[in-house]
């Protein structure tokens, strides 16, 4: 199922909470004052931004007789200004096209003017147009021209609303290292500038939790959240509550709570319909429409999702068009496996065909991937095999391309990188209030007895500096050696993951399934490629895990043979034994720590035998260790030596630092020995024994 997640992209000037009383002061001031004057001027460029988030009519209204009497009084300026609020107005009616028309014309007086700052808030401006439309790569380069002037003129303020917008789009076109940089980036600089109360900083907790939602990581995403819904509220910014609420919503539906999931959308509908807001009343309805589904009731749902498909249609809006077509299709499709009727699978076709193409437009990877992973089941119920085959490995291609390994290290680096930070900073403010609560009561002391402070002054200075420059030594002999453990575990686990995923292994599975294409075995290479994916997957969603049960992974241990067995002429005949007094749920290893033992013995001592190779997996305890043993009646070491390869050599190395990681960390001495036999080899592993409970 696709959710709908609602970011937070304010335009550019500062909201304010209290704007209807502000509108409601300048007209009474209007109607006394009516000289054609600049006091006047002032008045209707005040009242026409103003106007832009409760009535974009009035506004039009306020900023075309504006930029008359501004055209009257020569007044370049305030024709600019004009002209700009008039494309807020026309960005709020959804006249995206009219809207950029007024930035243009405001853009030619910036630049005739030289005001590089102006032209840069108006740039920012177009950027949020072509966001609306899902331009999202256009959007962005308007973010990045307008950070530069702002980084040029050293304006912290506005740098962090670039940055936010920046991230939005980055997370949009499912760069989420490069969203995530961007965010916390924005986030440090308005705690830095002690701004925690203003509006943009409740918008990039939003937006933080937002992409988080999208990581699957959904209590961080809650918390990020309610810390934006709470500082909405205190703010009195409607929209933005709106936009937490349906979000939260969002959260509840994905942990089963659609009772409490509607109660919010609805909340949230209210507000934008409150407020005449197309955008929001949409999203609201579109996550109705999914709780609906998630609840099964999709003749129920489809009537919402109709709806915000025109809205979205009105407003091109092709990100959100996808999503929404994504949807439709699964209610058809769930509707065609209860009634068995072409129709709806027919009808289910076609909308993840046009959500396909909405996201190859906007280059929305995660929905191209839902939208092949959905065909390929449609044209599995047709009997198109081939079709879903392919549709299947282009999903896979594409999910890999959003969540591979390399992005998911990089998030977590940059999450380390922000929490040294802020805890850098915290730690610098706490030495400084330190160090002025001495100097106080130093002060004080020297006025009790001047000669006996002075002699215990400098004796205590010098204790103090004696203890500071030993903690400091200390301290960074610590971090140092912490430093390099931590660097050798994260070293250590890619390198694990790498050896797991081998290019070798990977494009040898491909042939395997394009020889099976090849000779019209579709059942065997959809077997193939269902294994593999399989596979792949669990070692992708154990890669940030240092533990998985022993359950776990011997399944992943079967899945593992069983695919480099599909590639041999002969099968591997393998046993797996598992004594009794082990409890495979609670004992945890490190994944796939058996699997290099498992590859050199299938390529290195069975594959070279003709016929009657077998591989046995034994597993025991003796109170202390879990004792593995990996045993084969290959054709040896001596025999395979002009077949022993880098990898397996790495493989070995990689395994060995990972037992010396454990051992550290568990004070044991755990360790893996081979032996040659007559015929064969066995390995036994020996890790110190790690229980859940």
């Amino acid at each position: 199922m696709r959710y709908y997640w609602v970011p937070l992209f304010l335009v550019f000037s500062q909201l304010l909470h209290s704007q209807q009383r502000q509108i409601d002061s300048i007209q009474l001031e209007l109607a006394k004052h009516t000289d054609q004057d600049t006091l006047r001027l002032n008045l209707l460029t005040e009242l026409a931004y103003l106007y832009y988030s409760i009535d974009p009519q009035k506004g039009i209204a306020s900023s075309e007789e504006a930029i008359s009497l501004a055209q009257k009084l020569s007044d370049s300026n305030k024709i600019a200004t004009a002209y700009a609020y008039k494309g807020h107005n026309y960005s709020a009616l959804g006249k995206d096209s009219l809207a950029l028309k007024m930035y243009d014309v405001a853009s030619e007086i910036r630049k005739r003017k030289k005001d590089e700052s102006g032209m840069a808030r108006l740039i920012y401006n177009k950027g949020l147009i072509y966001f609306n439309r899902s331009d999202y790569l256009r959007a962005n380069d308007c973010n990045l021209q307008a950070y530069e002037v702002f980084k040029k003129e050293k304006d912290s303020f506005l740098m962090a609303k670039m940055l936010n917008s920046i991230g939005i789009n980055y997370m949009y076109l499912s760069q989420f290292p490069q969203s995530l940089d961007a965010y916390l980036e924005a986030k440090s600089i308005y705690e830095d500038l002690k701004l925690q109360d203003n509006l943009e900083y409740a918008n990039i907790n939003s937006n933080i939790g937002l992409l988080y939602a999208r990581l699957e990581k959904l209590e961080l995403a809650e918390k990020f959240q309610n810390i934006a819904l709470e500082r909405f509220q205190k703010i009195g910014f409607e929209e933005g509550e709106a936009n937490s609420l349906t979000n939260l919503g969002r959260l509840s539906t994905e942990n089963g709570n659609t009772k409490k999931a509607v109660v919010l959308y609805q909340e949230a509908f209210s507000i934008m319909e409150k407020n005449q807001n197309q955008r929001g009343m949409a999203s609201a309805l579109t996550n109705i429409g999914i709780a609906h589904v998630e609840n099964k009731a999709y003749e129920k749902a489809i009537p919402y999702f109709l709806k915000t498909q025109k809205i979205y249609e009105d407003l091109d809006n092709e990100n959100n068009l996808s999503i929404v077509q994504k949807n439709l299709g699964d209610c058809y499709y769930h509707l065609f496996k209860a009634k068995g009727t072409e129709w709806d699978l027919q009808t289910a076709e076609d909308y993840y065909r046009k959500s396909l193409k909405n996201a190859e437009e906007v280059n929305v990877i995660n929905l191209q991937f839902e939208s092949n992973n959905a065909l390929s089941k449609v044209f599995k119920e047709q009997g198109k095999y081939r079709k879903a085959l392919e549709s299947k490995e282009n999903a896979i291609v594409l999910r890999d391309s959003f969540m591979s390994t390399d992005k998911t290290e990089e998030i977590a680096r940059l999450e380390s990188k922000y929490e040294y930070e802020k805890d850098k900073a915290q730690l610098t403010a706490n030495f400084e209030k330190e160090q002025a609560v001495a100097k106080a009561e130093l002060k004080k002391q020297q006025t009790i007895n001047r000669i006996v402070l002075v002699s215990g002054t400098l004796l205590c200075l010098m204790a103090a500096v004696g203890f500071v420059l030993y903690k400091k030594r200390r301290d960074a002999i610590s971090q140092k050696k912490m430093a390099v453990f931590n660097a050798q575990v994260a070293e250590t686990e890619l390198k694990a993951l790498r050896s797991q995923m081998n290019p070798h292994f990977i494009f040898n599975s491909f042939n395997s399934i394009r020889d099976y294409m090849s000779k019209n075995d579709f059942a065997n290479a959809e077997l193939y490629l269902m294994k593999f994916a399989k596979l792949t997957r669990a070692i992708l969603e154990n890669s940030n895990k240092k533990w998985i049960s022993l359950e776990e992974d011997l399944d992943l241990m079967r899945m593992y043979i069983e695919i480099e067995s599909l590639r041999l002429k002969h099968p591997v005949e393998y046993v797996l034994q598992v004594e009794e007094d082990i409890d495979l749920e609670n004992t945890l290893v490190p994944p796939m720590i058996l699997q290099p033992f498992i590859e050199n013995s299938i390529w290195h001592g069975l594959s070279a035998k003709n016929h009657g190779g077998k591989l046995k997996i034994h597993i025991r305890s003796d109170g202390e260790f879990l004792i593995c043993l990996v045993d084969d009646n290959g054709v040896g070491r001596k025999k395979s030596i002009g077949m022993i390869t880098s990898e397996k050599s790495m493989g070995l190395k990689i395994t060995k630092s990972r037992i010396e990681i454990m051992n550290q960390l568990k004070n044991k001495n755990g360790s893996f020995t081979m032996k040659d036999k007559e015929e064969g080899v066995s390995v036994e592993v020996r890790l110190p024994l790690e229980l859940q409970f």
